[in-house]
Formats: C-alpha cells, sequence, structure tokens
C-alpha cells in the first residue's frame, strides 16, 4: 500500500534527520544565554577550556562527594615519634534527584500531505525543531536561576537560586545542622551607596587564595547600572568571552555579564570548579523516532533530557540580594 510505504520512508527520514542533527541542537540550546553557555556550551570552553558536564551512567539519584572538615590525619613528628594515622571522616555525599524534561516535535497529516517531498519534509522539520530549541533554552535558562529545590514546581532543576543561598536543604543537607555547607549571601541595597562594597565584601568572602569565583551574573537593570558607573578607563572586558560572542565587563579581573533570566535584584558570584551540569548519558537531548499512532493523524518525536545542576562546595559560591538602582 503507498500510502503505508511513504509514512514509514517519512518516518525514518525524519528520525534519522532528527538524530543527525543532535550536536547542532545542543549548540542551539546552550550557546543563547550566558549562564547556560557558561554551565554547557562554548562560553565555558573559552573561559575554562572546558563544560561542566558531568555524563552519568545511572544510579538513583545523582552523588555528589563532599569534603567539610579538615583531616586530622596529619601534622609533624621527631626522630621516630608516632604518626597520626587517625581515620579522616570529613567525607560525605550530597544527593541530588533526577530532573526530567521533554519536548515533543509534531507534523499533523495536513502538514505531512501538504509538504510532500523529502526536501520539504525536512525543510518543515527544521522550522519545527527551531521552535523546539527555543522552548528548550528559555525553559531551562529559567530554571537554572531557580529558588527551590525542584524550582517552582518541585520537579524542575535546582536553580542557582537555591544553590548559592545561605541557608535551606539542598542535595539532602541542611545548612541549619551543615554550617560548612551555606553559601554566602548578602542583603544589599542601593547599588550607587554600596553595591561595589557589598560585591567586592562577597568576593573576598568565597576566595581562597586563588581559588576565586570565576563568573559574575547580574540582571539586566543591575548590569546596565554597573555599566554606568565604571569610569571609561575602568570598563575593561574578557576577551575570551567577547570572542564567542558574549559582551561583558570585568570586576576583579573576572568576567561579569547580564543574563535575562538572572533574578531581579540579585547578583551572583560563581566557582565553576564546585558547580556540574549532571546529564544522563543516555537523556543528553536524546531524540527518539517519529512514531504515528493508530488513533491520529500525525506523527511525533521526543526530545528527552534528564540531569541536574549541582554543587559539591556550596560555601564557594555567593550572592547579594535586594539590590536596587
Amino acid at each position: 500500500m503507498p500510502g503505508i510505504a511513504e509514512t514509514r520512508t517519512y518516518d525514518a527520514l525524519l528520525s534519522t534527520t532528527l538524530a543527525n542533527y543532535s550536536d547542532k541542537m545542543s549548540d542551539n540550546v546552550f550557546d543563547v544565554y550566558p549562564t547556560l553557555s557558561w554551565l554547557n556550551g562554548k562560553l565555558g570552553e573559552a573561559l575554562r577550556g572546558n563544560k561542566r558536564l558531568r555524563l552519568i551512567d545511572g544510579g538513583e539519584s545523582i552523588v555528589e562527594r563532599l569534603l567539610y572538615e579538615m583531616s586530622t590525619s596529619g601534622g609533624t613528628y621527631t626522630n621516630y615519634g608516632q604518626l597520626v594515622i587517625t581515620p579522616q571522616e570529613g567525607v560525605t555525599i550530597a544527593r541530588y534527584n533526577w530532573r526530567q524534561y521533554a519536548w515533543t516535535i509534531a507534523i499533523s497529516g495536513l502538514e505531512k500531505r501538504s509538504n510532500a517531498g523529502d526536501a520539504k519534509m525536512i525543510d518543515l522539520l527544521k522550522t519545527k525543531t527551531t521552535k523546539a530549541e527555543m522552548s528548550m533554552r528559555d525553559r531551562m535558562s529559567r530554571d537554572v536561576f531557580g529558588t527551590a529545590v525542584g524550582g517552582s514546581d518541585g520537579i524542575s532543576i535546582d536553580g542557582l537560586g537555591i544553590l548559592a543561598d545561605s541557608t535551606g536543604t539542598l542535595g539532602g543537607l541542611s545548612a541549619a545542622t551543615y554550617t560548612w555547607w551555606a553559601a554566602t549571601e548578602r542583603a544589599s541595597g542601593s547599588f550607587a551607596a554600596q553595591g561595589i562594597n557589598d560585591m567586592r565584601i562577597v568576593f573576598n568572602t568565597i576566595s581562597f587564595g586563588n581559588d576565586t569565583p570565576d563568573y559574575i551574573a547580574m540582571p539586566q537593570a543591575v548590569f546596565e547600572y554597573f555599566e554606568a558607573y565604571l569610569q571609561p578607563q575602568e570598563r575593561y572586558t574578557n576577551t575570551k568571552a567577547a570572542n564567542v560572542g558574549f559582551s561583558n565587563l570585568t570586576f576583579k579581573a573576572i568576567p561579569v555579564m547580564f543574563d535575562r533570566d538572572a533574578t531581579a535584584g540579585q547578583i551572583f558570584m560563581l566557582n565553576s570548579k564546585y558547580i556540574n551540569w549532571c546529564v544522563h548519558k543516555d537523556a543528553n537531548l536524546a531524540t527518539g523516532k517519529f512514531i504515528e499512532p493508530e488513533n491520529q493523524d500525525a506523527m511525533s518525536a521526543k526530545i528527552l533530557w534528564q540531569g541536574n545542576l549541582t554543587t559539591n562546595n556550596r560555601r564557594m559560591h555567593g550572592k547579594l540580594t535586594g539590590v536596587t538602582v
């Protein structure tokens, strides 16, 4: 039957085309907004030489191993003095829940028949895929700045708002119980009156020698005031970031960027050494085959993502809150 054969041919054509497009899809999702790109795109590669992508085989949850106290198994000794061999107890783990996202690319029978021919069908698929990419990009960028475990709906990724918070439970660990599991949070106010000084205090508090924050994100309104505040001779930029398309300024020689989804009135200072973009290896924007249900004149394919945003050292991050301009 020609109709069935033609449908199967299109299913195979579209499934193969979509699968071959997956690398490009990742670029389009993660390389538009700066914070997503810093985590898992070309901005991170330009600044650090790597993405914070951590591919995971499986498990009931995502496990991050932590160091939370100084070792007591070392010290000085003289001649034949005894060495300290006390077992190290300062290692524990944080467990992060898997978060799942799915997007569907659907093509109706009417669209399929109106775009007969391989070239037209592939062009239609590209249009549909672009719309899906925009949806993925916008949703993930918003969720990256979520302020609660699981986001506002309880099932989204754990955002920077809770990761860089001085209170609350993250990864199953409470900052009230484990004081070392608290980021630095400073209530600020008028940027003109105290913004730069507050940024300096938070930056210095979460810096340990040369282990310092390497990325600052702020909303557009605050960034514009920060830009206007700086004298022309103080407006330095990070050329590595600029070379991959992200305009920026610098503070203490690290890039400062505005992100359209950054929480209003907040400034985030983050250290990429202690952040991971954890993703299941089989669901990293994985594409499925186009399937046509028996009771529908349409065919669809799913794009799946499973992972979470994690930290293994919460105290290395910080934020300012209540910033006004």
